[in-house]
């Protein structure tokens, strides 16, 4: 308490020495920067001399340049993309003199392409990249609609160094730099925001639609007035706001995927916002959006294995494998609004605010084959696992939503700026027991199963070859009997944020130097709860159960899997509950399998409360000497946790489940210092070398910092996740060298390295099959984490932007977007294993390319995308059959190639056209296990293809 009012006492002596009377001995300089067509211009510098003041302007194109000394000036403004201003300002004793720049392009040749909406919107970014002082990079609006991306993630995927990890056909995390998606956070418009999962802290970017956000920041290095938690790097969203032009724009599309009898998609939202009063004081912005993706999956998952001969080696086998058939009704809506109210040229009052709504339903068919390879003569090892073949049907129901809203002010007095802004966030996840999923389980009436691998006819392990009676016997409904019904619809995992940041900015000269010095000081309360909990169901009289036949719904596809496979017939999960609720007294929780009942009404061991409160403030300083600028710091950050979870383990009579009555606490303080250089290497600041050393720490995940134990069904057999509460928090050093070169008329070239030393690396551990507690069924992969020791990470990233316009005629409309990274890393003194790994979610080769195309009324765009192999969780240990590159290596991501393209026409009036074809090489998704021939997953989703019509009002212009 006395610390927070030391330094509440320090903002407002600071305060006061900006408001003293000396102030009105000087004047100011205030204006807007914009472009021919009245478009604001943000991230302009604007430069006054004589002397050395400067400015950069906002968001709205504001500008301001307070404490001039009275005198005659020339101002000089900036801005990649179009001709160097100058213009003339006198400045009066207690007075601020306004100008309106107007930016012109650099040539007539070049004014179609910058004054176009995709080219107007990267010159944007690349502006506030370059006047950024950590690295950053800055995708627009104008650029994440130019090309079908699903989501949020999708789009921020295509920048230098960025890899996504993927789920259901969409971008779902960000992993950046090679590091895992734990070790970035998530900010909206500054404010952090709490994932709605209940076990971890990343949040799932494919809650939030795309065309809600003006733009994306990644911020890849940190400043001591950001948030500490980000090693790998931090993604702010910007939301829309209200320019000095009136915004009115309106979009729908609609269109199919060939998949699964062909599914169906469409999407319309708006946009509106306007500025008002004469002086255009107060704006107003709100948008909304709404999506629906019928998305289709055909997924094969076997479960590769390695059996032993007589002889002591291993053979490579496959064992009950899993084809399954998705069909989602993913819905997806939100809006957006942002209201602004200038009370004078030196002060801005805000709210912000957003809410989204992710309903990710689906049901899924799922047969697996009850393989039986080992011939009791042939001597061989038994592989575990079924022999007989079982058939499970799935209802899919998480719903997601994100919720944020942000009052703050900007004020500028004198010399001294003063930010302070608060705000309460709250995310939410329905059901989430297992991603949301409920199972109806049949058995086999069989006792035994003549179904094989036939290793054969398989030519490409990719593809592998069965026998004819695995399908025959698997996809007989007469001979499958309903077992179980694991009901997960219950409760909920939720967090609210409660935070609040102030600073204060001094601006002070040493000499000619200037230079400001900048304090804050930051409080985040979140608490954070998963009550979910799972009922099981299972027959009275097994015997006398139903077969499948009673539950057929009808579905077939005949081409599966691009017809290797058949698949069906379908056995419908709503046609079970209805059953189910009509003859509820033919079933208890505690017959058959559902004895001991593995998750009890009323609780269950993943359940846990959590109270973190985090502390931090910050003292920074930025000084101008020269060409060159350096930016250093320090952030002290407090963290106290105090949980509340399951004593399922302590307590004899509560083995699976009940009250939350295991308390746990910790706390810790991790100081984060950082400096940056940036230097200009020449006059007109186009090309520029940057130096930045920074210190990150990452929490652990809320999973693990109780003693829960979570259970996710969605792979075969089931994963069951274990508790570590006494995990470290994980922390890292980043290096960065960077080159930038700013190129006419509209491009950039960038050239990097970093390198990542992390303390205490938090890595997670699969192993299994193997019966453990809290399994619900016979066997489980049991998922661990722990403290790794030490690990590095380092690589090199390069960027290429640059629009031809100086090629003759047709060639002149071309265009490139392009970026490659190169990571390596090691994970040192893994359980069990004395080898060195590379990191988990680092993709060794990572790399973007999107020829685009403006000419006339016609823009086309194309992007080819790819993230190489990296390995999702660590399964190997010394002395596995077959070494690290076998069927009992790490569980691995597939690499990822994804060909994209959209084109439009602008038909006046306003309308502009769209025709766009997503993942239109069908990329594969999926995992295996030290090498790719040992998949355990390989799903694919078809292209989409959807045709849309825009409105927008500043066409009218």
């Amino acid at each position: 308490m006395r610390s927070t009012l030391s330094f509440l006492t320090l903002v407002f002596t600071i305060g006061l020495l900006g408001s003293s009377p000396a102030v009105a001995q000087v004047g100011g300089v205030a204006g807007t920067v914009k472009d021919t067509s009245s478009a604001v211009l943000p991230g302009a510098t604007v430069k006054l001399s004589p002397g050395v003041a400067s400015a950069t302007s906002d968001s709205q194109g504001v500008f301001t340049i307070p404490s001039v000394v009275p005198g005659a000036y020339t101002v000089t403004v900036n801005y990649v993309g179009f001709s160097l201003s100058t213009a003339s300002v006198t400045v009066v004793a207690g007075q601020v003199a306004h100008m309106n720049v107007v930016m012109n392009v650099a040539t007539q040749r070049d004014d179609i392409i910058v004054a176009g909406e995709r080219a107007h919107g990267e010159a944007e970014s690349i502006n506030e990249e370059k006047i950024a002082d950590n690295i950053l990079d800055v995708l627009p609006f104008e650029v994440i609609t130019s090309l079908p991306n699903a989501n949020i993630a999708d789009a921020v995927g295509r920048l230098p160094g960025v890899t996504l990890e993927r789920d259901e056909g969409e971008g779902k995390y960000v992993q950046i730099r090679g590091t895992e998606p734990r070790l970035a956070n998530l900010t909206l418009d500054g404010v952090e925001v709490p994932s709605p999962e209940g076990g971890v802290r990343q949040v799932k970017l494919d809650v939030i639609p795309a065309d809600l956000i003006e733009s994306v920041q990644i911020n890849k290095t940190l400043q001591p007035n950001m948030n500490g938690d980000a090693i790998g790097g931090s993604v702010n969203l910007v939301t829309k706001k209200a320019g000095d032009r009136p915004t009115l724009s309106l979009y729908g599309q609609g269109g199919f995927t060939p998949i699964a009898n062909t599914r169906s998609v469409y999407e319309f939202g708006g946009t509106a916002g306007q500025r008002f009063g004469v002086e255009k004081r107060f704006g107003v912005m709100v948008s909304g959006s709404y999506d629906y993706n019928g998305r289709g999956i055909d997924d094969i998952e076997p479960v590769p294995a390695a059996a032993q001969l007589p002889d002591g080696s291993f053979v490579f086998d496959i064992t009950a494998p899993a084809f399954r058939q998705y069909l989602y009704d993913r819905k997806r809506y939100g809006f957006g609004g942002s209201v602004d109210y200038r009370l004078s040229e030196n002060s801005n009052l805000y709210v912000h605010t957003l809410y989204s709504d992710f309903k990710d339903y689906g049901r899924r068919y799922e047969y697996i084959l009850g393989t039986n390879d080992i011939p009791a003569a042939a001597g061989v090892s038994p592989i575990p696992g079924p022999n007989v073949p079982s058939f499970t049907t799935e209802a899919r129901n998480p719903d997601f939503q994100v919720a944020s809203v942000s009052l703050g002010a900007n004020h500028v007095l004198g010399t001294t700026l003063i930010n302070w802004q608060f705000a309460a966030s709250r995310s939410r996840m329905l059901n989430p027991i297992g991603g949301g999923e409920s199972h109806t389980q049949f058995a086999n009436t069989g006792s035994t199963s003549n179904c094989q691998w036939n290793s054969a006819a398989t030519k490409d392990l990719l593809l592998p070859v069965f026998t004819p009676l695995c399908f025959s016997e698997a996809y007989n409904p007469a001979n499958l009997q309903l077992q179980q019904i694991q009901d997960s619809a219950h409760g909920q995992a939720a967090q609210l944020n409660l935070e609040g940041t102030i600073s204060v900015a001094k601006n002070y000269h040493i000499g000619s130097h200037t230079s400001t010095f900048e304090t804050g000081f930051y409080l985040r309360n979140a608490h954070k709860f998963d009550d979910s909990y799972e009922i099981d169901w299972c027959p009275v009289n097994a015997a006398a159960a139903p077969l499948a036949s009673q539950f057929l719904d009808g579905f077939t596809n005949k081409n599966y899997y691009n017809g290797h496979y058949p698949i069906g017939p379908g056995i419908g999960w709503d046609k079970v509950q209805s059953y189910f609720a009509a003859n509820r007294g033919l079933f208890d929780t505690v017959s058959g399998p559902c004895s001991p009942q593995t998750a009890p009404q009323g609780g269950n061991n993943n359940n846990f409360d959590l109270v973190e409160r985090v502390t931090a403030g910050y003292v920074m300083d930025s000084l101008n000497f020269g060409r060159v600028r350096v930016v250093a710091g320090v952030r002290f950050e407090g963290t106290q946790d105090n949980t509340l979870s399951c004593n399922c383990g302590n307590d004899p009579s509560q083995p699976n489940g009940g009250a939350l009555t295991f308390p746990g606490k910790g706390s810790y303080i991790s100081i984060l210092p950082s400096v940056s250089f940036r230097m200009r290497l020449d006059s007109h600041d186009n090309s520029a070398l940057r130096f930045v050393y920074a210190r990150g720490l990452s929490r652990p995940d809320p999973t693990y910092l109780t003693t829960a134990v979570s259970v996710d069904n969605s792979t075969t057999p089931p994963t069951l996740t274990i508790g570590n509460p006494a995990l470290k928090p994980e922390h890292g050093n980043s290096y960065d060298v960077l080159y930038e070169r700013y190129l006419t008329p509209l491009g950039v070239i960038q050239a990097g390295f970093f390198y990542k030393s992390l303390t205490d690396p938090i890595v997670s551990v699969l192993a299994g099959p193997q019966a453990a507690a809290g399994c619900p069924g016979a066997t489980c992969y049991v998922n661990t984490a722990g403290n790794a020791g030490t690990a590095h990470i380092a690589g090199i990233e390069l960027a290429f932007q640059q629009h031809f316009t100086y090629f003759p005629g047709f060639l002149s409309g071309f265009g490139v977007s392009a970026n490659y990274s190169y990571a390596t890393s090691q994970a040192h003194n893994l359980p069990g294993r004395s080898d060195s790994p590379p990191l988990l979610r680092q993709a060794p080769n990572t790399w973007n390319i999107s020829p685009t195309f403006d000419r006339g009324r016609v823009s086309l765009r194309t992007g080819l995308a790819y993230n190489g192999a990296n390995i999702y969780s660590y399964f190997y240990t010394d002395g596995a059959p077959l070494g690290v590159h076998g069927p009992l290596g790490d569980y691995t991501l597939y690499s990822h190639f994804q060909v994209d393209a959209q084109g439009s026409v602008y038909l006046g009036k306003g309308f502009t056209a769209t025709v766009a074809g997503l993942n239109l090489n069908n990329a594969v998704f999926g995992f295996y296990y030290g090498s790719p021939q040992y998949f355990t997953q390989r799903e694919y989703y078809q292209p989409t293809y959807t045709f849309g019509l825009r409105w927008d009002l500043r066409h009218e212009k």
